[in-house]
């Protein structure tokens, strides 16, 4: 059974649970919906400091000034003219009515008109425990495929404590759908391709006396992300978002 909460209205709202997306919400004080929960991988920056931090400030900010309207409850939007119905945990219906409507993030969110450009790349992380490989000075490797794009070593959180020479990491690739169909750009061989960057690096497997052990490397998760959200035409109450919002004059 639905329960239906009672109606707000708000001269804008915005949709979206990116990084973009918080930054326009707290940029002009408007009272935002997360759609999903979309934050930055460990990697990202944001003005040279952790994009992921500056997102857990901007969410939990946004919350405490009565701005993040339903935290991370919604589970599906749906708009029908001006009015937003947000279908949160719990089975409750929160109806939110709007002048103007900007999204950053198409996900679960229904009623809108087809898009004019699909969506077709996705940025795909896949993070890797590495169980037999000797100490080493890199932290990122690049390369000039999409297909293990770069691959970032990071202190390890297998092990408590800090330990800068036993590293786990993660390779960046940026994949067309059709290709993320492709056994040969699955998890596998993103790992048989790491493998053989190292070797070619000269990166051996844990030393053992005088011998070293095989290099062993482990797929723990895939991760995709969409690259951007599908490209829609603008309507008189309803604006997409692609770019990164900027800040008023005076901050």
């Amino acid at each position: 059974m639905l329960i239906k909460l009672p109606k707000y209205e708000y001269e804008e709202i915005v949709i979206g649970g990116s990084l973009n997306a918080l930054l326009y919400s707290h940029y002009n004080d408007i009272p935002i919906v997360v759609n999903k929960l979309t934050p930055p991988h460990r990697f990202e920056t944001f003005e040279s400091s952790s994009a992921l931090q500056a997102w857990n400030e901007l969410f939990f900010t946004l919350s405490l000034k009565g701005l993040n309207l339903i935290g991370d409850k919604s589970r599906k939007i749906r708009i029908k003219e001006n009015e937003i119905s947000i279908s949160t945990s719990g089975a409750r219906v929160l109806k939110v009515k709007f002048n103007k409507l900007v999204i950053f993030d198409d996900e679960n969110v229904g009623g809108l008109e087809p898009p004019t450009s699909e969506n077709d790349n996705f940025i795909v992380l896949d993070w890797m425990v590495s169980r037999s490989c000797e100490k080493h000075e890199h932290e990122l490797l690049t390369t000039d495929d999409n297909f293990v794009n770069k691959v970032r070593f990071y202190p390890t959180d297998r092990v408590d404590g800090h330990h800068p020479y036993n590293k786990d990491l993660v390779s960046v690739s940026y994949l067309s759908s059709e290709q993320m169909n492709n056994f040969e750009y699955s998890d596998t061989y993103a790992k048989f391709k790491v493998t053989s960057i190292l070797k070619d690096l000269g990166i051996r497997g844990k030393k053992s006396g005088k011998n070293h052990y095989a290099l062993k490397l482990e797929v723990e998760r895939r991760e995709i992300r969409k690259a951007r959200m599908s490209q829609y035409k603008d309507l008189e109450h309803i604006k997409f978002k692609y770019e990164t919002p900027q800040k008023k004059e005076g901050e």
